[in-house]
């Protein structure tokens, strides 16, 4: 029952993950290309350069998190050509739970960074909480466009659960749990759009 939610939920958060990357590109296209149209008439505007900066970084960690799912990710195929066929199963097995614990301890990272207890604790005052915690992530702003730095940080729990309930999901279909999908983060039916 456990891997069979596991796998539904891996293909909601895939699903959700396409169409977020889809509109991260977006926006990653156009401000770049509009700065670059901009600038040919001398105008240029910073905020764009460093929009298309966070765009970039969030676009790659939501990429990383389908990569996974999809087990394209970057890997020693090496080994996969010297090792008999029990022993590549292994490996990925080992690799599954290799990135399941990543992913559990980015998520307990992630914890102890936001500090959603301590700031809830502190009434949700920011400097209550910075004077409580020395923690400095909700004051910290974009030097550009002056927005709150923790939206962009965001992407880092965001990306720990992710990777979390894939490599929970390939750890399931490795272990013979589930039956592994064809195209299992869905990037064929982008493709065919």
């Amino acid at each position: 029952m456990i891997p069979k939610i596991v796998s539904k939920l891996s293909t909601g958060i895939s699903a959700v993950e396409r169409l977020a990357l889809k509109c991260l590109i977006a926006v990653l296209a156009l401000s770049v290309l509009m700065n670059v149209l901009l600038r040919m008439v001398g105008i240029t505007l910073a905020w764009a350069d460093e929009l298309g900066v966070y765009t970039m970084i969030i676009s790659g960690f939501v990429g990383a998190s389908l990569m996974l799912r999809a087990r394209i990710d970057p890997a020693v195929l090496l080994l996969h050509e010297f090792l008999p066929p029990k022993g590549v199963a292994l490996l990925r097995v080992i690799v599954s739970v290799l990135a399941t614990v990543f992913g559990i301890f980015l998520c307990y990272m992630s914890v102890r960074w936001f500090d959603p207890v301590a700031i809830a604790q502190a009434g949700f005052d920011v400097t209550a909480f910075q004077a409580a915690t020395f923690n400095f992530i909700y004051t910290d702003q974009t030097p550009v466009m002056a927005l709150p730095a923790f939206w962009f940080f965001l992407i880092i729990p965001v990306f720990a659960i992710s990777i979390t309930v894939h490599a929970l999901a390939n750890l399931f279909e490795d272990l013979g749990l589930l039956e592994r999908p064809e195209d299992p983060a869905g990037l064929a039916m982008d493709v065919m759009q």
